[in-house]
């Protein structure tokens, strides 16, 4: 019984009584009319609670398609647009400007101009922040520059199609993306339809092929989530090659070997420099030594260039680029001075500490030795049946409710307003008991008056209902929010303590533990 369908009962019921009176209909009518009017407002409540799905679903939907309805600047998917006959390569930047959307006021590119002839590789070097990886995104188009033109073979790259010119353009940036499937269909992303030999052709040019065949499977092998079964300069390879399975006839390497060691940095430097063979070449360069010898060197500041030449002339003119240079010799000199020095005065501290090792290591291994041999062979089977039947017990609502002792007050009012919602459809019964009364007995005074009453306490009925679901709804809801938050709180405190062993089961990794946190811990408060 709602508050609604008491109210709706104290209507009828009041103006039926005065029909009855006055000889219009009869009793019988007026509980005919009760019922239905009590059956309607049900059916009501019971489309009540799908109006709050409803207006969830509409506001839920209204981002959605706004992302769907959205009309890019920049349409990776439109046809339209030219493709060139044959690509010379030729890159011209031309007083180009541009702010990120996200941070209009702060200028990241200031006029830059470049001139890149075809096949000729240009290096961009300066500090981090000063806008040579931007200058690579305009020209994949990812963003749109502020002012300015770029042009490839002098034709403005906003009049190429997007997908052929990032077609026509390969990218080996400086951490490489390799997903959790073979090598072979990894670089088939950068080509789909490519062929056995040219694979094999590609990844020879990458320096792979070597240490793939070398793999468990050859181009078969899966190499995981990230390529995590292959070392940082076999990934790099991999992606060189990918890079390559579309023979682009633009090539940009974005700190492609700053993440390597000296010995994976010099093979994938080799496989760089196989791969630039006949291909405009565009170098975001960290360690300056790698770009010695290429045909151009820019030089960003803050957005600007402020030197430009080759490597020779630069060192010359003593200025930005050469600073770079000689901070970097000073850091490699102290790095190899540092490890000479802690190779030379930690030796004889490495042997003393390997003996103490030995020692301590001796002594414990022949206490675990004495331990183990004073256990018998039917302690251990009993020790391993105990281990491998031992489960995790089914908490029970007792340990529910004691854990929620801090929710207790707000749960017993919560409950007692329950209870007395509950006695909502006794008390309503009493009372159309007592209606039923007055309508067939009585001088018609009294059948007013007793309509009047019951109509009062069908209102009151109704109205107490109503405060008392919205009042305990409030309470149990706040005290299963605390609950939650309290539980996921400790659960998440004990889980960031455990140990390296507790971490190494298969039940207790991180999706699964994030489970517990995100779904398991509002279950119980359901």
């Amino acid at each position: 019984m709602t508050s609604f369908e008491a109210i709706k009962s104290h209507q009828v019921l009041l103006y039926g009584t005065k029909l009855v009176i006055s000889g219009n209909i009869t009793p019988g009518t007026v509980f005919a009319v009760f019922w239905a009017v009590i059956g309607g407002a049900f059916a009501a409540g019971q489309a009540a609670p799908q109006i709050g799905v409803l207006i969830s679903s509409m506001t839920a939907a209204a981002p959605i398609f706004a992302i769907i309805d959205r009309k890019p600047p920049i349409d990776s998917l439109s046809k339209a647009g030219k493709k060139l006959d044959n690509v010379k390569a030729k890159i011209s930047v031309a007083d180009v400007r541009f702010s990120y959307p996200s941070r209009p006021e702060v200028e990241v590119l200031k006029g830059v101009t470049i001139d890149i002839e075809s096949g000729q590789h240009i290096a961009l070097v300066g500090h981090s922040g000063c806008g040579k990886s931007t200058l690579v995104g305009l020209l994949l188009r990812f963003y749109e520059q502020t002012s300015g033109q770029i042009f490839i073979d002098d034709v403005p790259i906003k009049d190429l199609n997007i997908e052929y010119l990032r077609t026509i353009v390969g990218v080996v940036s400086q951490e490489p993306a390799l997903f959790a499937d073979t090598v072979e269909n990894n670089i088939k992303l950068g080509r789909s339809d490519i062929s056995q030999e040219e694979m094999e052709s590609c990844c020879k040019m990458a320096n792979a092929h070597e240490f793939i065949m070398s793999l468990s499977q050859g181009y078969k092998t899966r190499i995981g989530e990230g390529g995590v079964q292959l070392s940082g300069g076999q990934k790099q390879r991999v992606a060189i090659a990918r890079a390559l399975a579309r023979n682009p006839r633009i090539l940009l390497l974005d700190e492609a070997t700053s993440a390597l060691d000296a010995e994976s940095e010099s093979i994938v430097q080799e496989a760089l420099e196989n791969a630039q063979s006949g291909r405009t070449t565009i170098s975001i360069a960290h360690r300056l030594s790698t770009i010695k010898n290429v045909d151009h060197i820019y030089v960003f500041d803050s957005g600007r260039i402020v030197e430009d030449g080759k490597h020779d002339e630069l060192m010359a003119k003593n200025g930005v680029y050469a600073d770079l240079v000689r901070a970097q010799e000073i850091e490699k000199a102290e790095a190899e001075d540092t490890d000479e020095e802690f190779e030379f005065t930690s030796f004889g501290a490495k042997t003393q500490l390997r003996e103490s090792l030995i020692r301590k290591m001796s002594k414990r291994l022949s206490r675990a030795i004495s331990r183990v041999s004073d256990v018998t062979d039917s302690e251990l089977d009993h020790l391993e049946e105990e281990a491998a039947e031992k489960k995790v017990e089914d908490a029970s609502i007792l340990d529910i409710i004691k854990y929620a002792r801090k929710e207790w007050p707000e749960l017993v009012v919560a409950l007692a307003l329950s209870v007395f919602r509950g006695m909502t459809f006794p008390v309503f019964s009493i009372i159309y008991g007592r209606m039923f009364k007055t309508l067939t007995a009585g001088t018609n005074a009294e059948k007013l008056h007793g309509a009047m009453m019951n109509a009062l306490w069908f209102t009151i009925l109704g109205i107490s209902s109503g405060i008392s679901t919205l009042i305990s709804g409030y309470l149990f809801g706040r005290a299963g929010e605390s609950f939650t938050k309290r539980l996921r709180i400790s659960l998440f405190a004990n889980i960031v303590k455990q140990d390296g062993e507790y971490f190494d089961r298969e039940d207790h990794s991180s999706g699964k533990l994030t489970t517990r946190l995100a779904t398991d811990a509002p279950n119980i408060r359901a």
